[in-house]
């Protein structure tokens, strides 16, 4: 009997450990070349001297940063204090903060200006899209898609409490996110990821309520996640996923 409830607890971690392993590991982000010649006047989180764009490429997903400028320039006529400036956003739509600079180029985690409309950038984290008409849980993913984003990723403590804060911005006091109990009673991300690979959770007293009544989940403004019913109409975070410029090789600026 005893040998027989090791080899069931061996199972079942060896199950959970494969799961977790299947999914894909987290590469290191890619920056694109958005604009040559120009520099985001952005805010600058960190600042060093590089003389290959790869070395600012590194330094900036040390910092965290959303985009960069790098000036190939090293030594020479117009000598600069730092050639690789890390920011902790990102230019969105029609890159406001882009100025004329020869010395530097921008590049960026979202490649494709054109499609983050009316997006919020989190620090550090991110560009979301809230969405404030209610909607049900895959009417709001397909409101994502369309928008060339999905629905927000909340596997952290730091993802859980901006975005709390953006709904307390907005005045709004939940949101749909990117988890959905499946037929296994696993809460999984529309990319396959589990949550039971992730150590982070933040949900509501007597949350996750019982599978079939409440699969889908959201964050609340109060920092704390609440599954409810995938047919309740609400509203949603969309988030941006990086991805190079495949409509066009530059942002044209006036």
């Amino acid at each position: 009997m005893l040998l027989l409830i090791i080899t069931c607890v061996i199972f079942s971690s060896v199950q959970a450990i494969n799961k977790c392993s299947n999914d894909e590991p987290q590469v290191n982000p890619e920056y694109y070349l958005v604009k040559k010649c120009h520099r985001s006047k952005l805010s600058v989180s960190a600042k060093a001297n590089f003389a290959k764009l790869s070395s600012c490429k590194r330094f900036a997903r040390e910092k965290r940063g959303l985009s960069f400028n790098f000036s190939p320039q090293v030594g020479g006529e117009g000598c600069l204090e730092y050639t690789c400036e890390v920011l902790q956003c990102a230019e969105i739509s029609t890159g406001s903060s882009l100025t004329n600079d020869s010395r530097y180029d921008y590049y960026s985690l979202f490649g494709n200006l054109s499609l983050t409309v009316n997006s919020t950038c989190v620090p550090s984290l991110g560009l979301f899209y809230f969405i404030s008409k209610k909607r049900t849980f895959s009417e709001s993913i397909d409101i994502c898609r369309n928008q060339s984003s999905v629905l927000a990723y909340v596997t952290s403590e730091d993802k859980t409490n901006a975005l709390a804060k953006l709904l307390a911005d907005v005045g709004s006091e939940e949101a749909y996110i990117n988890l959905k109990r499946d037929n296994s009673s696993d809460f999984t991300a529309s990319n396959g990821d589990l949550l039971e690979c992730a150590s982070y959770r933040a949900w509501a007293p007597g949350h996750p309520r019982k599978r079939g009544k409440a699969d889908c989940v959201t964050v609340t403004r109060h920092r704390i996640w609440r599954t409810v019913s995938c047919e309740e109409q609400l509203e949603a975070i969309c988030e941006f996923i990086p991805e190079k410029n495949v409509v066009r090789p530059y942002l044209t600026t006036t």
